[in-house]
Parts: structure tokens; C-alpha cells; sequence
């Protein structure tokens, strides 16, 4: 009967950890949209804590590999407040971003310039600028990798 019982209790939370729901990661309250040459889209999110310095990225509406991805980059300070965006692409370090004061440039693989950004409220401030979203949706894309 004990060893039923500790057979039973083994099943039991194994099932338990694998139908637990995955921890989520700190994320900041606001996703913010900016808009650039011929219509691209960039959004942008803190994820982790701040010390952490690292931020979603997402760029839509551009014909190039990177539309619709999201992209978990390292920010960092570089010069005279601008903040650099770098992730792994293609197995190598590519920086994405480089922004100051709301405007900034974005830069894509294969592409022999860079495109111009700027913040645009009517975007962050949209339905579709929710925090929890882009969190499950790079969540979910991160999983169909795997």
C-alpha cells in the first residue's frame, strides 16, 4: 500500500509541474509605437526587471525577414543619451535600434541604409499597444521555435 501510494503521489506532481502555468517575466506597463519612412511600425516594451536593461522589439510593416518578429534585444547607453537595440540575428550580434528623444534609427539585414523612426502617440496609446498581448505573443512565437 505505501509504495501504491508513493507511485500515486509521484504521478500526482508530475502532472501537477506539467500542467503549471509558466512564470512570466517582469514587463514594463506601457508598449510605445513609433512610425517611420514608408509606413514601418516599431514597437517597443521593457521585459525584466529595469537593472536588466532589455526590451522587446517588434518591426511590422516592412518587406524584409525581420517583419513581425519580435525580438528580445539588450539596451544600451552609448552617447549623448542615444540607446542602442542589439539582438541575434542569423546567429550574429545586429543592432536594430538606435534611439534618442523619441526619434531614432532602424536598421534591418540586407538593407544598405537605415530607415528614420519617430514616436507616434496615437499608436502607444492604441488598443493594440497592450503590454500583456506583446508579452503572449513573444512568448508564443518563442515557443513555435522550439
Amino acid at each position: 500500500m505505501l509504495r501504491v501510494m508513493t507511485v500515486f503521489l509521484g504521478v500526482f506532481f508530475l502532472m501537477q509541474s506539467a500542467f503549471a502555468e509558466t512564470v512570466r517575466p517582469e514587463i514594463g506597463k506601457y508598449v510605445q509605437g513609433y512610425q517611420g519612412q514608408e509606413g514601418a511600425i516599431v514597437w517597443l516594451m521593457r521585459i525584466g526587471p529595469r537593472a536588466a536593461n532589455e526590451a522587446l522589439v517588434q518591426i511590422s510593416h516592412v518587406d524584409n525577414d525581420v517583419d513581425g518578429r519580435i525580438f528580445r534585444c539588450k539596451v544600451q547607453m552609448v552617447r549623448d543619451g542615444e540607446k542602442s537595440y542589439t539582438t541575434e540575428i542569423n546567429g550574429k550580434s545586429f543592432e536594430l535600434l538606435r534611439m534618442k528623444d523619441g526619434n531614432g534609427n532602424l536598421y534591418m539585414p540586407d538593407e544598405p541604409s537605415s530607415w528614420w523612426i519617430n514616436y507616434n502617440d496615437d499608436l502607444s496609446k492604441s488598443d493594440v499597444a497592450n503590454p500583456d498581448h506583446f508579452l503572449t505573443a513573444y512568448l508564443e512565437q518563442d515557443a513555435k521555435k522550439q
